[in-house]
């Protein structure tokens, strides 16, 4: 009983996110002149910047809002990957919480967000460099436009405003299901392994506990972060292996990603890019310290 109320609060707190992007979404689709969105996808080299900034805030919600409007080309992968990178989901409530580690918190942050930014740049402009665009290839065209709904126009559907929030509400309802069972089921995972466990396939005071940290960031679960935080406030786990834990520790973005994009394939590279970055600073931090 106490896996299921843990899993439907942890779900609960996504759902204004969920449909303020649904919502925000239906809107831009459905704008007569799409101003808004050009805006938007026009963000460029500040895309990273600014998707860096909103991940510093507490909880996963901005890597969800980044996952759903990457998968309708709204935003860029480097601006993806920067949200992602510097979204420290449950780690800093935690840290917050222990009046000791408050100078840890500004390097977590100052960390991840410097992090987050650099590769948000370097992949805008590997992207550029091979000529590609630095959007998807699953733009919306100006001229035609989609709403989730269904409605398709090419001047415009102001007239299904009704829609639009219909719409969000059953694709929040939706997505918000599909939330809750992941949950349930990562909850009992991490609870069947237990956190003493945990610690020790963790292979506590090892060099070479970033790459495995970096994996369980991976896990799409506020609890990775949790046990994370806890084992580093325990000082059973390194900064290294904090750092490298939290880069790729997106939370329910990661679900959402695998959810709304279509192709795995990119998925997958995304998950490569997070995990790979977590291990080299991880492991950098690791011979600093």
């Amino acid at each position: 009983m106490e896996l299921i109320i843990d899993a439907l609060l942890d779900s609960i707190k996504l759902l204004p996110f969920l449909f303020l992007v649904y919502l925000l979404i239906g809107y831009l689709d459905s704008s007569t002149d799409n101003r808004l969105y050009r805006r938007l996808v026009g963000a460029k080299w500040l895309g990273p910047i600014i998707g860096s900034t909103l991940g510093c805030l507490p909880q996963c919600g901005f890597s969800v809002v980044g996952a759903n409007l990457y998968s309708r080309g709204m935003i860029s992968i480097g601006t993806l990957l920067a949200i992602f990178i510097s979204t420290s989901d449950e780690a800093i409530p935690i840290l917050f919480a222990h009046p000791g580690m408050l100078k840890s918190v500004g390097i977590v942050l100052g960390l991840k967000f410097i992090i987050a930014i650099f590769i948000g740049l370097v992949i805008e402009a590997i992207m550029r460099m091979i000529g590609r665009s630095t959007l998807t290839k699953k733009q919306v065209a100006p001229e035609r436009v989609e709403v989730q709904g269904g409605c398709k126009c090419q001047e415009g559907c102001h007239s299904h405003s009704g829609s639009i929030w219909r719409s969000a509400l059953l694709h929040t309802v939706k997505v918000f299901m599909y939330i809750l069972v992941i949950n349930l089921i990562l909850n009992a995972i991490i609870e069947g392994i237990g956190e003493d466990s945990l610690s020790q396939i963790l292979l506590s005071n090892s060099m070479w506990q970033p790459v495995l940290a970096a994996l369980v960031g991976l896990i799409p679960n506020c609890a990775a972060s949790i046990v994370l935080t806890e084992m580093y406030i325990a000082g059973t786990l390194s900064l290294g292996a904090l750092i490298a834990g939290l880069i790729p520790g997106a939370g329910m973005g990661l679900v959402i990603l695998f959810k709304a994009n279509k192709s795995f394939i990119e998925n997958i590279k995304i998950l490569g890019i997070l995990y790979v970055t977590g291990v080299i600073f991880g492991m950098l931090l690791q011979m600093i310290s």
